[in-house]
């Protein structure tokens, strides 16, 4: 019995030291690219330019620790060929849809409101910049809190607890946003919960880069709602939420009210279900 445990605390210690390094030069490459371009495109490349350089540093510390020196495939660190455009594309529709609901359930619940507005000439300088840095920054948080650190923590304690970690440290990554509070982090670690669970699905990485993606772009593009506390003033359509915080994440977003909460359990347990009619299967599959 003892064996068995100091085996298991020494794959532990041996996956932490992996997924520091991987931290590490990661976050060392933003900071780097950051220091010598530290403002172009101006504000409102800002989104763009924080996604890329992000995915710069978390793609690197991919290739580099992931790839070279863990000896990991592709395919172990989620990106599976075959079918990799249609999980990507189903991801962004579902994603989109599950925003689309949290957005309905905030009318339906706490009265908050779309309206649009003529302001089709400043469609293009603003929804495109910030519809590119969306993608970068979808995929960068995916490879820095699912792919190969993901990974390298369930071969060392299972699927399930490395799952409940990176969602503590995401809902955590999240908690200084503007206008966060404690149901807000609780959310983001629920969403974590569910891209996790795409993760490990047959869909891999690009259906949890494409929920991802979907759901913020749904949010930002499609409403004009605040993504994770930030709001993008999108032209055309402007999103107000409700009176009750609690219910819409008032300022925060939907992320932060009871309308995410359900459409993120509900998203979870869609994906969770076709594993349950075929026990058989791992989730780590």
């Amino acid at each position: 019995m003892a064996r068995v445990s100091f085996a298991g605390l020494k794959r532990l210690g041996i996956a932490l030291a992996w997924i520091v390094l991987f931290a590490v030069i990661g976050g060392g490459i933003i900071a780097g690219v950051a220091s010598v371009l530290p403002d172009w495109g101006g504000p409102t490349w800002f989104v763009a330019r924080t996604g890329v350089y992000e995915l710069l540093g978390f793609g690197t510390a991919t290739l580099v620790v992931g790839r070279l020196l863990s000896k990991h495939s592709w395919d172990a660190m989620g990106w599976r060929r075959p079918g990799l455009g249609r999980h990507l594309a189903r991801g962004v529709g579902l994603g989109a849809l599950m925003a689309a609901i949290a957005v309905g359930l905030a009318a339906l619940l706490d009265s908050a409101r779309v309206s649009m507005s003529p302001e089709w000439g400043q469609v293009p300088g603003v929804v495109l910049p910030l519809a590119f840095g969306l993608v970068c920054a979808a995929l960068a948080e995916e490879l820095a809190f699912r792919g190969y650190p993901l990974r390298r923590l369930a071969e060392a304690v299972g699927p399930a607890p490395a799952i409940l970690v990176f969602a503590i440290l995401f809902g955590l990554a999240h908690a200084k946003n503007p206008s966060a509070t404690p149901f807000s982090t609780l959310n983001v670690g629920l969403a974590a919960v569910w891209l996790s669970v795409a993760f490990f699905s047959a869909g891999g990485m690009a259906l949890a880069w494409g929920l991802h993606f979907g759901w913020n772009a749904g949010l930002a593009l499609l409403f004009d709602a605040p993504v994770s506390g930030y709001a993008f003033h999108v032209p055309v359509v402007e999103y107000a939420p409700g009176p009750h915080t609690w219910v819409d994440g008032g300022a925060f977003g939907p992320e932060g009210g009871i309308v995410a909460t359900l459409v993120v359990i509900a998203g979870t347990a869609a994906l969770i279900w076709p594993r349950l009619r075929r026990p058989t299967e791992s989730l780590a599959a």
